[in-house]
């Protein structure tokens, strides 16, 4: 029963952490009003948030090693609680931003170290599902988050949303020194020096172009999501139904690992990257969001299997330099969702579509170049 907990809990941190990258995308409009600023100037504090997200995730990989990561965890927590409760009093946009660039950092301490502490705190059948409900919660996050956030604000008002997460990581935070069992700690020996075939492992082909189509996948993700609310602005019901109806799809992570008996990752990608082509492809083709939102379905399930599938093809490429290559990983995946935003800025809706079916077909191209590589 307590390993369940522990696995809800995981769930629940990766919903609340992830959701601060969606959660302003419905609700750009109150946020300006209630900071005297531009619409553009809302939007781009989603940017400074992310790009500071990336940066944290960078930042306390080696911070783990050094302290207990449990302790790690209940600090970023806590921490999260008191930055985010500010963020709720600010009254200039230059504040906000300030604010959300140091809440950021902090959050970016959750991947990193509960990915590690998996490791050390779980056998390996356990921590292979941990892994796969932290990822489906990343994803979930970013339909929950844009779904409680428009709820709180047509309920009460945009400070209401910092209040409600202020509350959650505060809730995260004390559960996590009651709940997440204890893992021994030693303080880590200096690492060796390693060897410079172990070095170009992060600099063959596989691990390159793993890290390319990690660069658009999240940026896709938001981009879309970014457009939707610009689009069809002014329908905030039929939306707020949309993403409802888009999270359908994000479970099919959890069942991943299944697939992975039966195909290769390189396989799974390929197929799950033809699914985000045709889905685009196809929404150019309508607009009636109610066609667009079943077609959502789609890419949204390509998107839930193509991040695992693209973790384990980058990690299995990298070998014994595979902490380093998912760090790298972490870093750009929340980097190319931190431009999400300025891209959906500067392109329409139908051009924002053309732009990642072209993005995607590059992708699909080069794993195909890859096909000798392929096993199975």
């Amino acid at each position: 029963m307590r390993s369940q907990f522990v696995s809800l809990y995981f769930w629940l941190a990766a919903v609340c952490v992830a959701s601060n990258i969606y959660f302003l995308i419905p609700i750009y409009s109150n946020l300006a009003e209630g900071l005297s600023s531009t619409y553009e100037e809302a939007v781009f504090s989603s940017t400074v948030f992310t790009f500071c997200y990336a940066i944290g995730l960078l930042s306390f990989g080696p911070v783990s090693r050094a302290f207990s990561k449990k302790y790690v965890l209940c600090f970023g927590m806590f921490a999260s609680f008191l930055l985010t409760f500010s963020l709720a009093t600010v009254l200039s946009i230059q504040s906000f931003y300030i604010l959300r660039g140091i809440q950021g950092i902090v959050l970016g301490s959750f991947a990193p170290v509960a990915y590690a502490y998996c490791f050390d705190a779980f056998p390996v059948k356990r921590r292979t599902f941990v892994i796969a409900v932290i990822n489906t919660g990343f994803l979930m996050a970013g339909i929950i988050g844009q779904l409680i956030s428009s709820t709180l604000v047509y309920v009460y008002n945009w400070q209401a949303v910092f209040y409600f997460f202020s509350l959650s990581y505060l809730i995260l935070s004390i559960c996590a020194i009651y709940l997440l069992p204890k893992v021994n700690w030693n303080k880590p020996a200096p690492h060796p020096t390693l060897s410079s075939s172990s070095k170009n492992k992060l600099f063959q082909a596989p691990v390159i172009i793993g890290l390319c189509m990690t660069f658009i996948t999240l940026m896709s993700f938001v981009s879309f999501y970014e457009e939707l609310a610009q689009y069809y602005a002014g329908q905030e019901k039929e939306l707020f139904f949309s993403r409802s109806i888009a999270l359908i799809g994000t479970p099919l992570s959890l069942f991943s690992g299944h697939w992975f008996k039966k195909m290769t990752p390189q396989k799974i990608m390929l197929i799950c990257l033809m699914f985000m082509i045709l889905s685009f492809s196809f929404m150019l083709l309508v607009k009636q969001l109610v066609i667009i939102t079943a077609i959502s379905i789609i890419f949204v399930s390509a998107i839930a299997v193509f991040i695992p599938s693209l973790i384990t093809f980058i990690g299995e490429a990298a070998a014994e330099r595979r902490a380093t290559a998912i760090s790298l990983y972490s870093f750009i995946l929340l980097t190319g969702a931190s431009i999400g935003p300025i891209v959906s800025n500067l392109l329409s809706f139908q051009s924002m579509l053309v732009t990642f079916i072209t993005l995607f077909g590059f992708s699909f191209l080069m794993l195909i170049f890859l096909k000798p590589q392929i096993k199975g």
